[in-house]
């Protein structure tokens, strides 16, 4: 039996209806590591486009640092910006 194909991960890797759970985070390229290093204690595997990409919101959209990172700007939420500043 095949299993339905969701759709693709930002490298072009289809992922594929399982029992299990696939989410798609969009992270500032600034404390991509530490968010990194977080996601691993809580999830099997974490992969990280090679190409950024500013997600939904735009390079301009709302920002929030989750709070347990181990970095200077955790816990902290930035505005939306208006391109351009």
């Amino acid at each position: 039996m095949s299993r339905p194909l969701l759709g693709y991960m930002p490298n072009g890797a289809p992922i594929y209806a399982a029992d299990s759970h696939v989410a798609i985070d969009y992270v500032r390229e600034d404390f991509i590591e530490a968010y990194v290093r977080d996601a691993l204690t809580r999830w099997g595997s974490v992969e990280v486009s090679k190409e950024y990409d500013a997600g939904p919101g735009g390079y301009h959209g709302a920002t929030h640092v989750p709070a347990q990172l181990d970095h200077p700007l955790a816990g902290q939420t930035f505005p939306a910006t208006q391109e351009g500043e």
